[in-house]
């Protein structure tokens, strides 16, 4: 029985300084400059600018469009048995690489798919979670087993996003709005199942409730 799942988001901020997206906005000089009109109204171009504009750029709001799909489960936690007494057990993730943060992020349009994006984001603006968790399961049935797993899901998010400028490349802050990623995370998910009679003797000693 799956019982109420955490979510716990977080992103990894772009290095600037290690070959990653951070270093690499440009204004692209084969890209046709008509006048009058702005260059990132070319879409393709604008794909482009948001793929590689790292942590200079910020999701500042949005929400989820669609239902999530579920990846295979992990289990993160050992099993824990209770028998003829109820209890509880307390689990913490720790807010590490790919344990409780967004392990990937990529903008929904052709020109760029399959390209990773690393944005900050505003998590208080899109009603989710930073940092790593800590909960207590309930183990309040007996000759029932609980564990945790973790679950990769993936939705599409669709939001704003901030750009603070770049002086150096004479770029100024702007804002885009309607901006579509698909995001997976991971989702902690309480764990249970009945015992069966033979787990009852073998993980109990006893072959029935008393």
């Amino acid at each position: 029985m799956a019982l109420a799942a955490s979510l716990c988001l977080s992103i990894t901020p772009a290095q600037a300084d290690g070959g990653g997206f951070g270093g690499m906005i440009t204004q692209p000089s084969d890209v046709p400059k008509p006048s009058g009109r702005d260059w990132l109204d070319d879409p393709q171009t604008r794909a482009e600018f948001l793929s590689t504009c790292g942590d200079k750029c910020t999701v500042t709001g949005g929400e989820f469009i669609n239902e999530a799909s579920e990846g295979t489960p992990e289990r993160v936690s050992e099993f824990h048995d209770t028998c003829n007494a109820t209890g509880s057990f307390t689990y913490k993730e720790e807010e590490t690489n790919g344990n409780g943060l967004v392990v990937s992020m990529g903008l929904k349009i052709p020109a760029v798919k399959g390209v990773e994006v690393l944005p900050r984001i505003d998590y208080s603006q899109i009603h989710t979670q930073t940092t790593g968790i800590t909960d207590t399961v309930t183990q309040d049935q007996p000759y029932t087993i609980y564990w945790l797993d973790k679950v990769p899901m993936t939705q599409t998010l669709r939001g704003n996003w901030h750009y603070e400028g770049d002086g150096v490349k004479a770029l100024p802050e702007r804002d885009f709005t309607d901006v579509e990623a698909d995001v997976t995370y991971n989702a902690f998910r309480k764990q249970s199942r009945p015992m069966t009679e033979e787990e009852k003797v073998s993980r109990c000693g006893n072959a029935s409730p008393s």
